[in-house]
């Protein structure tokens, strides 16, 4: 049967080719396909193509956008009125568009608490926590937690967390959400992506040259310089970072020989995974990290630091390693 649903998010595709958000953008083309009638409300301004959605964009003062929230809002500490602002124009815009018969709201901060309470009661609600969002939850002062987590359960909300790392992180602080909690992984789309050959030939990479590829935001938690340092010891294997943020600069300054992009529109960044011969991260603070699952999915061997539900993962696929 189809419903009119809201979907809000603090991270969505601003433009064609936008990497931000496209894991909230892969699960709003799925619901469109099954026939709903899909709202997206989303920070900033943009002219993505739609896809059969209506997007509302609100304004936000640059408070949401790459290379994240949190890495934007400890730059400039007075984008968290911009934040605020955001939360305002979302509760009010979603009265407005009323009614929806269920809400989805991605980010459990600030998208489930506080925008999704103030929705209608027969609203069904649907919370998405993806990995910050939740460890930024878990953090809030426990009498604030155990507020909002009655809040949602007198709503019979539904919590859905993209791995089972978060999922425990989650019930630990907040044992009352165990029965409310399930972990999925979001989708992700990588249609229309070339073959290795084809990929390495668009990129002008010669098909015999080693290349060991890094897709990542360049900000301290992905220790993007620690996964180089590495890659350093390998003689004859052509480094590439895909990325962007504020550790750019100083990211190129230290390893010259490393070949760095910049931001790229997603379906390039998919391309430079196709044409890898390995993937690199050295996060230790993922739960379900889509670069891997989009490597994986083309087919492309990861060397990746333990975090999240990698070891999981690593149990069933023997393209992926971890090391220590």
């Amino acid at each position: 049967m189809s419903e009119r649903i809201a979907v809000i998010t603090t991270s969505y595709p601003r433009q064609p080719g936008d990497a931000a958000g496209h894991f909230v953008h892969s699960e709003v083309k799925r619901l469109l396909r099954a026939g709903h009638e899909v709202h997206v409300f989303a920070p900033g301004s943009g002219d993505a193509g739609s896809d059969g959605a209506t997007l509302h964009w609100l304004r936000d003062s640059g408070a949401f956008g790459w290379p994240g929230a949190l890495a934007r809002l400890k730059e400039r500490p007075w984008r968290w009125l911009g934040a605020f602002e955001f939360c305002l124009r979302a509760r009010s815009a979603v009265r407005r568009e009323a009614p929806f018969t269920c809400l989805q709201a991605h980010f459990l901060v600030p998208c489930a608490w506080p925008i999704a309470l103030s929705s209608a009661p027969a609203t069904r609600l649907e919370l998405v926590g993806h990995g910050s969002d939740v460890r930024a939850f878990c953090r809030l002062p426990s009498p604030l937690r155990r507020q909002i987590t009655r809040a949602w359960l007198v709503r019979r909300a539904t919590l859905r967390v993209t791995s089972s790392e978060l999922s425990q992180l989650l019930r630990s602080a907040n044992p009352e959400l165990s029965a409310a909690v399930r972990v999925a992984e979001s989708p992700i789309d990588i249609a229309d992506v070339p073959t290795r050959n084809g990929a390495r030939q668009a990129l002008r990479i010669g098909e015999t040259q080693p290349l060991a590829l890094i897709v990542s935001r360049l900000i301290p938690e992905k220790r993007v310089a620690l996964a180089l340092q590495a890659l350093a010891w390998l003689d004859g294997l052509s480094a590439v970072v895909v990325g962007d943020g504020p550790e750019l600069e100083s990211l190129r300054a230290r390893f010259p020989k490393v070949r760095f992009t910049g931001y790229l529109a997603r379906g390039e960044a998919l391309r430079w995974i196709a044409a890898a011969d390995v993937l690199v991260s050295a996060s230790a603070h993922e739960g379900a990290p889509s670069v891997v699952r989009e490597a994986r999915a083309l087919g492309v061997p990861v060397v990746a630091v333990n975090a999240g539900d990698l070891a999981q993962w690593a149990k069933r696929d023997a393209g992926l390693l971890l090391v220590d």
